[in-house]
């Protein structure tokens, strides 16, 4: 049987990658670039990865905790190994030894996330995240993402400032 492992050179030129800039979800140039800096495919496990620092989940009024406000994002899809178009359902051991790579000691406090919109279940695309401070130091956030337990007097979400409802993620609105 053909074990499948991630490469740690990966993980290690990926952090160097996404740690030049952040992504805040809205899609222009400079962000657009960003992502496809932050893509690999590694074709030996089959492993499609995305890697970025992501900002605005508070300040955009996607979540009201600001413990929120930003986070390591990892995102994955699987192939056949050497077979970039050959798409295989979502692989959980090799997910969570990539995950372990990237994320280190701070696993522990990841959020995982299916795939949401129409195109990531097609492509099997999961999202790991790991939240961060403002010095981008790996944490636990305090409470639940809707809490305004620690929300600034008078902080309103985009639903309650304009009435719709907020986007499902600042990555993939509406």
């Amino acid at each position: 049987m053909l074990v499948l492992l991630p490469d740690p050179a990966v993980v290690l030129q990926m952090r160097l990658v996404a740690g030049a800039a952040t992504f805040d979800g809205r899609e222009t140039r400079a962000n657009l670039a960003y992502l496809d800096r932050c893509r690999r495919w590694h074709g030996a496990s089959g492993t499609w990865l995305i890697y970025t620092r992501d900002t605005g989940h508070h300040s955009s009024g996607w979540f009201k905790n600001p413990d929120y406000e930003r986070c390591l994002h990892l995102s994955l899809s699987f192939t056949e190994p050497e077979r970039p178009t050959a798409r295989r359902g979502q692989d959980r051991k090799l997910a969570e030894a990539w995950a372990k790579l990237f994320f280190g000691d701070a696993l522990r406090w990841i959020w995982g996330e299916p795939p949401l919109t129409a195109q990531a279940r097609e492509l099997g695309v999961w999202h790991y995240r790991l939240f961060c401070d403002r010095w981008w130091q790996p944490m636990k956030p305090r409470g639940e993402v809707y809490s305004t337990e620690f929300t600034a007097r008078g902080w309103k979400s985009a639903s309650e400032l304009f009435g719709a409802p907020p986007p499902i993620s600042p990555l993939y609105p509406g």
